[in-house]
């Protein structure tokens, strides 16, 4: 049995693996371009690493695929006595998967690691660089009413105000949302970053799996104002993707959504990530939501100093 076939076994019984480490996820945004590195300790796998492999500019890399906000490491939980106990068992997994990966022939690699994962020290040791980054999340909605308490009073004026006069629509095609993405995107001078196709096997895997809706604002006379999809595991929601109309940007559909979204998800998960905070703007208006900042690493490394030279020329 192959790393791959094994490592969808895995995430038929293992709960702790997160969304964006799923199998079912990693063929929708990656096709096959995507294995997994494993580590198993008495018949046991204790550790996997999904990966999207891309040739960029001829050559190999591990990179971060589109649309998604973690990738990387999963260590199974061990029962430890003591911290030192734990730091070990991940000093000595985390090890056996870098191995593997110095194996593969890489030019590059990066990946964003699952905020779960707190310990990139082996990473370190073998020449990898971290950059810190931010996103902000309530840590549960079990008690939307209390959510709803600690918004910023901001926030709660803007729901108020709208929420007689919109209205939440679950009815929306995939097809029009990205639609109404790119419009709006357009109408603020920019593009849109990922293609059509990519979103409706994103779409269609997270219906398939029960782990996606998207929530739609729209008016008395069926315009949208703003929409979101938003994608799910038993442990976390994750604000995938959030569309607001430049001509209905005060009308509060965009918070009213996010309002909206939390309520549908009561039952379904534990906490609500924002996957973001990294823009200054973006930041003020999330920590609004009564939102905790939680900080998840970005991993990479460079083995070719050929691509590191090009892939600067490239991007300039």
């Amino acid at each position: 049995m192959s790393a791959k076939e094994q490592y969808r076994d895995l995430c038929k019984e293992e709960n702790s693996i997160p969304l964006f480490c799923q199998d079912w996820w990693m063929d929708a945004v990656c096709l096959d371009e995507w294995d997994v590195l494993l580590v198993e300790e008495k018949g046991q796998i204790v550790g996997a690493l999904p990966y999207h492999l891309r040739k960029k500019l001829g050559f190999r890399c591990i990179v971060q695929p589109q649309l998604t906000q973690y990738n990387g490491i999963w260590i199974r939980k061990k029962q430890v006595t003591a911290d030192y106990e734990r730091i070990s068992y991940e000093k000595r997994v985390f090890n056996k998967l870098i191995k593997q990966l110095e194996q593969l022939g890489l030019s590059f690699y990066q990946q964003c690691f699952h905020m779960s994962i707190t310990n990139w020290l082996p990473f370190y040791w073998h020449g990898y660089k971290e950059t810190t980054r931010y996103t902000y999340a309530i840590n549960s909605i079990g008690n939307p009413e209390k959510v709803f308490s600690r918004f910023s009073p901001a926030k709660q004026r803007q729901v108020r105000k709208c929420e007689d006069k919109l209205h939440l629509s679950l009815d929306m095609r995939p097809d029009e949302f990205y639609s109404h993405h790119k419009q709006s995107l357009q109408e603020r001078g920019e593009v849109i970053s990922y293609s059509y196709e990519l979103f409706q096997r994103i779409y269609k895997a997270a219906q398939n799996n029960n782990a996606g809706q998207i929530f739609a604002i729209k008016d008395d006379e069926g315009e949208t104002h703003s929409c979101l999809l938003v994608v799910w595991d038993k442990a976390s929601a994750y604000t995938l993707l959030y569309s607001i109309s430049p001509k209905h940007a005060s009308s509060g559909a965009s918070t009213l959504v996010i309002w909206e979204a939390i309520k549908f998800l009561v039952n379904k998960t534990k906490s609500f990530d924002f996957e973001g905070g990294m823009i200054e703007g973006v930041e003020n208006s999330y920590r609004q939501f009564a939102t905790m900042q939680k900080s998840y690493f970005l991993i990479e490394k460079y083995y070719s100093r050929v691509f590191k030279l090009l892939f600067k020329i490239y991007k300039k």
